[in-house]
């Protein structure tokens, strides 16, 4: 269990960067399996810079967390925050709006399970830290 923290944000680094990655060299298709048709190229601008930037900036900084021990505290709060918040939105649009399919479901249900495990990374850190 000791080293649950560093295998969630390796985990975590990995997806985001490749995620990222993905969205550089083919957005448009990445986008059109999301199922996202946009009107025109400034919207497409305004994705890529949350799903460049955004999700390359928390696999950068989950990837240094690994190696940075006195950055692994900090990551696994911003992602408990940020599934958290993730799947209380999406909660939001499937049980009050009723928008959502079979993939926005597996989405929250991984959001949810990631909250967790952020959860018990950041136990397991404190106590580390404590120790």
């Amino acid at each position: 269990m000791q080293h649950f923290p560093k295998i969630f944000l390796s985990l975590n680094g990995i997806i985001y960067s490749v995620l990222a990655l993905l969205f550089v060299i083919a957005p448009l298709e990445w986008f059109a399996r999301l199922g996202i048709e946009l009107q025109d190229a400034l919207g497409y601008t305004e994705l890529k810079t949350m799903y460049i930037g955004l999700m390359g900036s928390l696999g950068i900084y989950s990837l240094l967390a690994v190696f940075k021990t006195h950055l692994q505290y900090g990551a696994l709060l911003l992602f408990l925050l940020s599934y958290g918040a993730l799947a209380t939105v999406r909660s939001w649009g499937i049980l009050i709006e009723g928008v959502y399919d079979d993939f926005t479901v597996q989405l929250l249900v991984a959001e949810i399970i990631s909250a967790g495990a952020a959860a018990c990374g950041l136990v397991i850190s404190a106590k580390q830290r404590s120790a």
